[in-house]
């Protein structure tokens, strides 16, 4: 019974381990690697919005908005992809959209 025991835990600690290390948000150098790209992003309701395109930022629709980190792959504001952001549960991806105000990500559980 120990032995069942030790076996679920390392395996749900190992579980844990590797999903946090998957989107792990620290600014670097490599476009294909998650960095931070908090600071790029403004949340779509607010009136700075409207604007978002020519000052170089990204729009999230999220109920986080700019809160929690938000992670993408990429070089700048204007060359990221894939991002995720991180909420209670983890790390939910974010699903570009273009509209006439700019680049759009949308918080889709």
């Amino acid at each position: 019974m120990l032995k069942k025991a030790v076996t679920l835990t390392t395996i749900a600690v190992g579980a844990a381990l590797a999903m946090s290390g998957a989107a792990h948000a620290e600014p670097n150098g490599d476009p294909a690697k998650y960095a931070d790209f908090t600071a790029d992003f403004l949340p779509a309701n607010t009136p700075e919005a409207i604007n978002a395109a020519k000052d170089g930022k990204n729009l999230v629709m999220s109920p986080y908005g700019t809160t929690h980190t938000i992670a993408c792959r990429g070089t700048s504001a204007a060359d990221v992809y894939d991002c995720m952001q991180e909420d209670s549960l983890g790390w939910i991806s974010l699903r570009k959209t273009d509209t006439p105000v700019g680049p759009t990500w949308l918080y889709l559980p």
